[in-house]
């Protein structure tokens, strides 16, 4: 064979061995894509926390976050659902989605749960596509907690001021809970420190005697912070609110507010 057929038959095989080491990589790029697994891991919070507001916070690898929602699947890509105190919906091509008020979509590695109260608590996180079902292979991963009291003493607030000209009719009063966590979830079941609800009275003094429910004829239990009453007369009334623990009993130290007004035209 001639030295022009000779470097012709090199040209030819270099071309081959470059053509098959793209079809290789290719190949093996396309299998290292299909072979990704995408991985969740919480990472905060610790063991216990105080009850109020809790944040998960959790690391992602493998799999990109977006924020838009309503576009169509891509292999690797979507979201996080995250979960409070409820099973994790696992079923491929149905919705991940639990029920109102334990589950949060979210495009960010963190969610702060507002108002957690105290008691052990289960926490989770799942990857969801972009319409919010499960992946192939479910990426779940959860933690329990702890959550103990809110850290500081308790105390309450409230508005209108002490002394406030109002007129007769409606009378809206406003409270504001610190170091508390009101919740009627568990309302007249057990009690936990730092979980309960609240009172409202009007005309009538705070019962507080220990371990006897504070409830009178008049009062009104609520865990809103807020308290309409009506129709208030004119002349001079007073207002109160107490935090009480889930039975009704006013706190080891009784917390309460007291307001007079003189309601007038």
């Amino acid at each position: 064979m001639d030295k022009k057929h000779l470097k012709i038959s090199a040209l030819l095989l270099r071309s081959c061995l470059i053509a098959f080491l793209f079809i290789m990589t290719g190949t093996i790029s396309a299998c290292s894509m299909s072979l990704s697994k995408p991985v969740l891991q919480i990472k905060t919070p610790a063991d216990e926390v105080a009850a109020g507001d809790v944040t998960i916070s959790v690391d992602v690898s493998d799999f990109e976050l977006v924020t838009d929602t309503g576009i169509p699947n891509e292999p690797l890509k979507g979201h996080i659902i995250y979960y409070m105190d409820t099973s994790i919906p696992v079923y491929f091509d149905h919705l991940a989605i639990s029920r109102t008020g334990t589950y949060f979509i979210s495009g960010e590695t963190s969610y702060t749960w507002k108002g957690v109260t105290p008691g052990v608590h289960t926490f989770a996180a799942q990857l969801v596509n972009n319409n919010n079902t499960p992946l192939p292979a479910s990426v779940v991963d959860k933690i329990t907690v702890n959550v103990g009291a809110p850290t500081g003493k308790p105390s309450l607030t409230m508005t209108p001021a002490d002394g406030s000209p109002i007129t007769p009719g409606k009378i809206i009063l406003a409270v504001t809970p610190s170091n508390f966590i009101l919740s009627s979830k568990d309302a007249g079941v057990v009690n936990r420190n730092g979980e309960g609800h609240l009172i409202y009275y009007i005309d009538e003094p705070v019962p507080v005697e220990p371990g006897v429910p504070a409830v009178t004829a008049t009062s009104i239990v609520s865990a809103n912070t807020t308290h309409i009453w009506k129709p208030v007369t004119e002349g001079t009334h007073t207002f109160s609110a107490q935090l009480v623990n889930n039975d009704d009993t006013p706190l080891v130290d009784p917390v309460f507010v007291t307001i007079t007004i003189d309601v007038k035209p």
